[in-house]
């Protein structure tokens, strides 16, 4: 049988983040929906200040803005997609035994 999985973009208005689809051959065979959390400003700014200047960079450029919020959003988001990837890797595995 053919295992694999979808990670699609969610509405914003939905929360936004990711939605998963597990798929066997062509059928959903689960999934779920990784919002972005809504936070406290006060996080944000503690996320930024910790950081050093090459990753506040990194951020910056993923956000393709000079806004620190957009780069704290994007780290949200690529937090998001990781947790919805480890989810559809443990599914896989889980499938191989």
């Amino acid at each position: 049988m053919n295992y694999t999985y979808e990670i699609l973009p969610r509405p914003v208005e939905l929360g936004g983040g990711w939605r998963l689809r597990l798929l066997e051959g062509d059928v959903e065979m689960g999934g779920g929906v990784f919002p972005i959390e809504p936070t406290d400003p006060d996080q944000g700014v503690t996320w930024w200040n910790v950081m050093t200047e090459d990753q506040r960079g990194q951020w910056l450029k993923e956000a393709d803005s000079a806004r620190p919020a957009d780069a704290y959003h994007s780290f949200l988001l690529a937090e998001a997609y990781a947790d919805a990837e480890s989810e559809a890797y443990a599914w896989l595995d889980s499938r191989e035994a």
